[in-house]
């Protein structure tokens, strides 16, 4: 039986359970540079409970595709992986702020890095990333962003790390992500385009489909910026099991607990944590309109496991 890192450590795949495909336990918190604006004990908690809750809700494991550009902490996710009882995959990668350091950066000095997290670890821990986290937004894929892009690929072919992406695509910037990894020949099932629930048009997503990769539905339950609520999003799931995409697709929500501010009152309990929105709202509608349980399995079990152990698998 294959293994997966996670931030405590390899688990056997066999033990990765319901998982949600794209998630964060901390983001954009800058406590490492200002702490003084933070209650970090009050953050904790919070993270913790909310983790505690999704998994009394079903859920076991969560890939984090949290970078250094978005804050990542793998000491404190550690700990409260360890204190929630949930499984959390980490990230070695970059989003959309590549620090100043990258803009000169080759691939292959990217992908060292990369490695070196995948390999060793991530600081000065022993906790190895199980994905490669990339970014590319309304802005395209720049030049520096390109060159991060054929990073990832050098590091996913090195090691067998799966790539998993955050892509805009009301503006179909997945497929040059596809392009660019296709052109550095990375085996494509070990790739998945983030926030695909984002586009309505089955079209361009069975383009991407058709290239070889997983496609993360994501970003539930959707409806900010003019972007899709739920129930669209749930039609694009729906129509793609319809034409027989079930084992490419996973679903998670983007999620991250808020962090707590210095002296801010603490945050208000009672409200279900949306780590359970898929779980509670967006699956028992699947099911309503004839997804079956079969399919509902493979896309919260099978497919996320598969994208994570590959050909180990």
């Amino acid at each position: 039986m294959a293994t997966v890192e996670t931030v405590l450590g390899p688990v056997d795949e066999g033990e990765l359970g319901f998982t949600l495909s794209h998630e964060h336990v901390l983001v954009g918190i800058d406590a490492r540079i200002y702490p003084w604006r933070y209650d970090l004990e009050a953050t904790r908690r919070r993270a913790v409970a909310e983790l505690r809750e999704a998994k009394q809700g079903g859920v076991d494991s969560v890939i984090d595709l949290t970078t250094p550009d978005l804050g990542r902490d793998v000491k404190a996710i550690a700990a409260i992986a360890r204190d929630a009882g949930v499984h959390v995959v980490v990230a070695t990668g970059i989003w959309r702020n590549p620090p100043h350091s990258f803009w000169a950066r080759e691939p292959d000095e990217i992908a060292e890095i990369f490695v070196r997290e995948i390999e060793v670890g991530i600081d000065d821990t022993a906790v190895k990333a199980g994905a490669i986290k990339v970014a590319n937004d309304v802005e395209g894929v720049t030049e520096v962003a390109e060159r991060i892009l054929r990073g990832a690929a050098r590091a996913c072919k090195q090691t067998g790390c799966p790539i998993s992406t955050h892509h805009w695509a009301p503006l179909e910037v997945g497929r040059r992500q596809v392009e660019i990894f296709q052109d550095e020949d990375v085996p494509m099932d070990r790739v998945c385009i983030g926030h695909s629930a984002d586009a309505t048009d089955v079209r361009y997503l069975e383009d991407l489909l058709n290239a070889g990769v997983y496609l993360s539905m994501d970003r539930y339950p959707g409806g900010v910026g003019g972007r899709p609520d739920w129930r669209a999003r749930n039609e694009t799931v729906k129509a793609l099991i319809d034409r027989g995409w079930t084992e490419r697709l996973m679903l998670g929500h983007d999620y991250a607990p808020a962090a707590v501010r210095a002296g801010a009152p603490a945050p208000a309990s009672g409200e279900r944590t949306r780590y359970l929105f898929v779980s509670e709202v967006a699956i028992p509608a699947l099911r309503e309109v004839g997804v079956t349980e079969e399919a509902i399995q493979t896309m919260m079990r099978e497919v996320p496991r598969r994208f994570l152990v590959g050909s180990r698998g």
